[in-house]
Formats: structure tokens, C-alpha cells, sequence
């Protein structure tokens, strides 16, 4: 058998990844040099300073939780150099599964989690992730000015502009999520069911206990708290 994940753990994969990591470590180390640095030109207090960063530690950790899940169930099956990567750099939990699952499935296998795929399925897989990732980034590059501006102009002549934003990012999400819903016939499809009505109605149950209680930090965990209470009732129900 093609032993794909030989490639996807060997030291060269390891050295590839490490580069573009490393470049985006320095960027955050050059900014948090230049931060230091406005902060004493500034005046600061000391405690003023601390007290911002430990709230926005806060809130970049929290919201990464479920990246982290991620990172753990996609290397499982891309090993561990390349999710790492992936959800390094502009990386969402959401677009790599999906980028991952539609490159598998189009090469006639089951999907992600499918641990039979060949060495060429898997840099087709890396190729797709890293460079569909690449588009929206130059698109803002050469389009971001002009999209911005014909926008605001809408906005000022027309009223239709904010509702219909808002249902296209629901139909974007209706087309990811509504398929998962009506594949009820397969095995699969049946969990996907019971993953996403445990995690939605766990969502609603957490929310509500943190303003029942008045327990911000609670509703701050909501989101991967209901991701970690999915995936115990996909253990459940995938071993009943």
C-alpha cells in the first residue's frame, strides 16, 4: 500500500512546513517589539498595559479552541506537519475539513478520515489547501479598494445592501450544512445528524446557563465546549 503518511511525517515535510511557520512567529514577535516600543513612547501604566493583554489573550485562545480539535482529528489523516501548517497560516477549522474532505471525495474515496488514500491524493490535498487559501489574500490585494468603496456607495443609496449580505452568508452556510441534514440514509450521514443536533442544542443549553448565571467566561467557552460535547456523542453513537 501507497504509505502516504511516510511523506506526510518525514523530516523534509517537517523543514517545508517550518519555514512559512517561522516567518509568521517573526512577524508577531516584530509587532509585539513595535507594540512595546509605542507603549513606552506613550506612557503607559504598567497595569493598564498588563490588563489588555490578558484580555486579549483571552480572547485569542478561546475562540481557537476548536482549532485545535481540528488540528487533532486532521492529523489523524494528514499527518502532523501539515495541519499544523495549515492552521498556522490564514488557517480555519472549517475551510480546511472541507478543502481536505472535497479533494478525497474527488479522487472516488469516502472523504476525510479515509486513511487509504494515496501519496498523490495527499499533495493534491496540500495543494488545495494552501493554494485556495492564497486567492482570498491577493484578491483583497488588487479588488479589496474598489469592492470597499462600491459597497459604501450602496449603502448610502440603498437600504437592500445589509439584508442581502446577511442571506447570502446564510446561504453560504445553508450549502455546507443542509446536505449533512438530509443525508440520513448513510451510517455517516445519520452521525453528521447526531453530531450537529447535539452540538447546536449543547450551544443554545451553555449560552443560556451563562446568562441564566451571569458567567461570561462560561459563554465564551460555549463554542468548543459544544464541539467537545459533538464529538463524545458521535463516540456514543458510532459504537451503539
Amino acid at each position: 500500500m501507497d504509505r502516504y503518511l511516510d511523506v506526510a511525517n518525514s523530516p523534509v515535510m517537517f523543514l517545508i512546513v517550518l519555514i512559512p511557520v517561522v516567518f509568521v512567529l517573526a512577524q508577531a514577535l516584530v509587532y509585539i517589539h513595535l507594540g512595546a516600543k509605542r507603549i513606552q513612547e506613550l506612557g503607559m501604566e504598567k497595569g493598564t498595559v498588563r490588563k489588555v493583554i490578558v484580555n486579549s489573550a483571552i480572547f485569542s485562545v478561546v475562540p481557537s479552541l476548536p482549532i485545535v480539535i481540528t488540528l487533532a482529528a486532521l492529523i489523524l489523516v494528514l499527518g502532523k506537519y501539515v495541519p499544523w501548517l495549515r492552521l498556522s497560516v490564514i488557517g480555519s477549522a472549517m475551510y480546511e475539513s472541507m478543502c481536505a474532505d472535497m479533494t478525497i471525495k474527488a479522487y472516488g474515496y469516502t472523504g476525510l478520515g479515509d486513511t487509504s488514500i494515496s501519496t498523490t491524493v495527499f499533495a493534491s490535498v496540500v495543494w488545495v489547501m494552501c493554494g485556495a487559501a492564497v486567492v482570498w489574500p491577493l484578491t483583497n490585494v488588487i479588488g479589496l479598494r474598489f469592492y470597499d468603496k462600491r459597497i459604501k456607495a450602496l449603502q448610502k443609496t440603498s437600504e437592500f445592501i445589509r439584508p442581502a449580505t446577511t442571506a447570502m452568508f446564510i446561504g453560504l452556510m445553508a450549502i455546507m450544512g443542509v446536505p449533512r441534514f438530509l443525508n440520513y440514509k448513510s451510517p455517516a450521514g445519520r452521525l453528521g445528524i447526531v453530531v450537529c443536533s447535539v452540538s447546536a442544542i449543547a450551544v443554545l443549553l451553555i449560552e443560556y446557563i451563562a446568562k441564566k448565571l451571569k458567567v461570561k467566561t462560561l459563554s465564551d467557552f460555549a463554542f468548543p465546549l459544544a464541539m467537545v460535547l459533538g464529538m463524545v456523542a458521535a463516540v456514543i453513537a458510532g459504537n451503539a
